[in-house]
């Protein structure tokens, strides 16, 4: 029989793979998400049996799959362009004098009658008395068929577009569960190991969704604050990306810095996806348009700090006195993203003050007085954070980076995964 690991959502089984985990199956999950308190108790003995699963929400999962490049829209393309090949291909062959019950059903199916079909299909297709019961016309049987040609899996069994596409279906479903007891019990993977380390044994080179997305900044104040916020803000999403040190090796900082090294990366073909983040100040905005316009591979993203609430009226000093004005481009470094409370001092907010003219963006450059002590406070604030909703209440305008951030790699991911898509169909 062998043993076998299968994807869930609550109590349906959806999809197996028999001896080991696919690298898309545990892509989707991360170590948090171990379930440690589920036990069945469908043993023949009446024992309750030590399970080994990953569980996580419905929206978490949907989250992640557009990070793995699986959206909302490449799944639609996708669907469509199967519909459009389903259809030409039946309809040739009723031209030929056979399969006109299949031909009219691939004429009525549309993603609209898709999903309102499926929950009732993956909630009944392997109950006892769904074997014997005839289907309701050939939709249905085709829907139900597992030979492997049947239009529940329509991108192929297990991949993520049809999982995608089955979830979001299933809008009653609140947990995703990738069950692996049976390959722990029978030795395949140990139960004391990270499912992401026993799954990179497998990992092709030409295609790695365990691997994050790597973030990049002017410096290591940036990059110690994305780190620090990323499990409060997103826990759901910590083993999804990770962060350029520039510590550990001393490595030198700053906007030019940051441009010399995607010029390095592109150059020693690194396929890992990246995405440097510059500050939205003078620099910052000039040197983005100067890596924008680099022929950077598609695999490294490039983007500034958004414009931010908190800058749009910020008290500045400088030759002309002091001003309340919209510094946003101009001195919005990452220290203007960390709320009121740490960016004050005895009750007033800490002044930007223009340092420099920057020549080749003929304007100021400009940054708060007193930066590291932001910075020093905000970690010491954020260390004090209950809760998730506190966050995300306390530091909107570092939500908005995080959402700007994640947004682009989603887009990134899904215009990789359109191009292998398009690319496969083209060798068939």
């Amino acid at each position: 029989m062998g043993s076998y690991c299968a994807i869930q959502f609550d109590d349906m089984e959806i999809v197996t793979a028999k001896s080991y985990v696919p690298d898309d199956y545990a892509a989707l999950f991360q170590e948090g998400d171990r379930d440690r308190s589920h036990r069945s108790d469908d043993e023949p003995n009446g024992e309750a049996r030590a399970t080994f699963r990953y569980k996580a929400s419905r929206e978490t999962i949907l989250r992640r799959l557009s990070l793995l490049g699986a959206t909302r829209e490449v799944v639609v393309e996708s669907f469509d362009r199967w519909l459009k090949e389903l259809r030409e291909t039946w309809g040739d062959y009723a031209k030929d004098g056979w399969g006109h019950d299949v031909a009219n059903a691939a004429q009525q199916l549309t993603p609209a009658e898709w999903i309102r079909r499926v929950p009732e299909v993956l909630a009944t297709r392997f109950a006892k008395d769904d074997f014997d019961r005839e289907p309701i016309d050939e939709i249905d049987r085709q829907l139900r068929d597992d030979s492997g040609e049947g239009w529940l899996n329509f991108d192929g069994y297990g991949s993520l577009y049809s999982l995608r596409a089955m979830l979001e279906a299933c809008v009653d479903v609140q947990w995703v569960t990738l069950d692996m007891t049976d390959l722990v019990d029978a030795g395949y993977y140990d139960s004391e190991s990270p499912l992401a380390l026993e799954a990179r044994r497998s990992v092709f080179e030409s295609y790695n969704p365990l691997t994050p997305t790597l973030i990049l900044a002017e410096g290591s104040t940036d990059i110690a604050i994305f780190r620090a916020t990323l499990p409060i803000l997103y826990p759901e999403l910590v083993d999804y990306f990770s962060f350029f040190n520039h510590a550990e090796l001393s490595v030198d900082g700053g906007a030019v810095y940051l441009v010399k090294f995607l010029k390095a990366f592109a150059a020693a073909n690194i396929t890992n996806r990246m995405i440097a983040v510059f500050d939205n100040d003078t620099v910052g905005v000039h040197s983005f348009k100067q890596a924008s316009a680099l022929a950077l591979p598609p695999n490294i993203i490039v983007t500034r700090l958004p414009d931010c609430e908190t800058a749009r009226h910020y008290p500045t000093v400088g030759p002309q006195g002091r001003h309340s004005m919209n510094v946003n481009g101009l001195a919005a470094g990452i220290e203007l993203y960390l709320g009121a409370e740490a960016l004050s001092l005895n009750d007033e907010l800490r002044p930007v003050r223009w340092t420099g003219y920057v020549a080749g963006a003929d304007a100021y450059q400009g940054e708060v007085q007193g930066k590291t002590d932001v910075a020093r406070a905000f970690l010491h604030g954020l260390a004090m954070v209950e809760n998730r909703e506190e966050a995300v209440a306390k530091f909107a305008d570092l939500v908005g980076v995080w959402e700007h951030l994640i947004n682009l790699v989603e887009s990134a991911a899904e215009a990789s995964s359109l191009r292998a898509w398009t690319r496969l169909q083209r060798e068939f």
